[in-house]
Formats: C-alpha cells, structure tokens, sequence
C-alpha cells in the first residue's frame, strides 16, 4: 500500500517545523543521539527523526514522552520562541529542561537559550558526593568551560585528570570523553559552558 501524503496546512506545517528544530536542540543539549533519546522515551528512533525533519505529526502522548525524557514540559516545546522584539523570555523552572546522570547523583539544567544550543550551551551542574556524570564526545574542536561555585571537582580527559575548587575554573577539550566526578564532602555546584561545532550527533 502507498504511503499516504501528510495534507498539508500552513499554520500545521509552522508549528511541526518548530517542534521538530525544538526537540533536535534540546536533544543536542543534552548530546544525546537519536538512540539516546529513544531509548530514554520509548519512541521509536525512526518516529523521532521524521519529527525533528517535520515529516510527521507526533501524537500527544508521544510528545509526553519526548518531553519527559528531555526534562521540559509539553507546553514548552510547542510553544517555541516568543519572538519578542525586546527578545524578553520567562522561564519557570519547569520551563528548563533537567538532565540526569545515569547513577542519579548528578543533574544539568539547560539554562542557555535553545536558540543557539549547536554553538554555545550554558548549564547549571550539581553533584551529590561522589556523583560522577559521563560525557560523550562533543563535535570536534569543542571546548568545556567549568567554573567551580561550590565543592572539589575531578575532570578526566582521556588519560589526563585534573581537580578543581571553588572559585576555580578548568578549560578542556570536550571532543573526546570525558568524565566530571565530585571529589569533595560537600555537594558540587558549578557553572558550565560548552563552545562547539554546529554538527548534530544523529
């Protein structure tokens, strides 16, 4: 059976567009494959890659998934950019999308503007003790930028390690793996700024 053609609506194909650039960011954000994502959500990675491309028109409940797994609210991604002239964005803190690391102890929240995720992400990064977050790679020629608020940090490069503290700021190169660890007795707060390439990881 031939597959049917999407009908097509100018207000329905604006807001697929937006959604679809919305999850691919937020999905960026987070450096998290197609794969990634459908696994965190239980959408199938075909389904999610025909929505970032606005092939197809997502159910509601599939739009819950995605959003719980990018930590953001459903209102969130289908509302988009305001597109205020004075460019004025009020983001509640469920508004701001949560990542989690796999142990539980570590989370970021992307508290950078979407809009501009595949250049510049900016995250607020807390680690319970001994909390220990897994990066993988960013696109090549990425830079990391971690400034130490409160707590010891390790990050590991490679074979390389170095340890940071409050007041303290460690620059590194993301494109490999990289591991951030909560050496300290206390929990770890630190602000995080990604600089990288424009590549989506798909």
């Amino acid at each position: 059976m031939a597959r049917q053609k999407r009908a097509h609506c100018p207000e329905s194909d604006a807001l697929g567009e937006r959604l679809g650039k919305t999850i691919q960011r937020l999905r960026a954000a987070g450096n998290l494959s197609l794969g990634d994502l459908s696994e965190m959500s239980g959408v199938a990675k075909s389904m999610i890659s025909q929505i970032e491309k606005n092939e197809s028109n997502p159910t509601i409940g599939t739009l819950s998934r995605l959003s719980q797994a990018l930590g953001i609210s459903v209102e969130t991604v289908l509302s988009g950019p305001e597109g205020s002239e004075n460019l004025v964005e009020h983001a509640t803190q469920q508004d701001i999308p949560l990542i989690k690391s796999e142990d539980g102890l570590c989370e970021l929240r992307i508290i950078g503007w979407i809009e501009t995720v595949q250049w510049v992400q900016w995250y607020d990064f807390k680690a319970a003790i001994g909390g220990r977050l897994e990066s993988s790679a960013h696109p090549a020629g990425s830079v990391e930028n971690l400034s130490i608020l409160q707590g010891q940090v390790k990050v590991t490069v490679g074979d390389e390690s170095w340890t940071a503290k409050a007041g303290e700021t460690l620059r590194y190169r993301a494109d490999q793996d990289h591991t951030l660890e909560n050496i300290g007795k206390t929990a770890l707060h630190a602000s995080m700024v990604n600089i990288l390439a424009t590549t989506f990881r798909s």
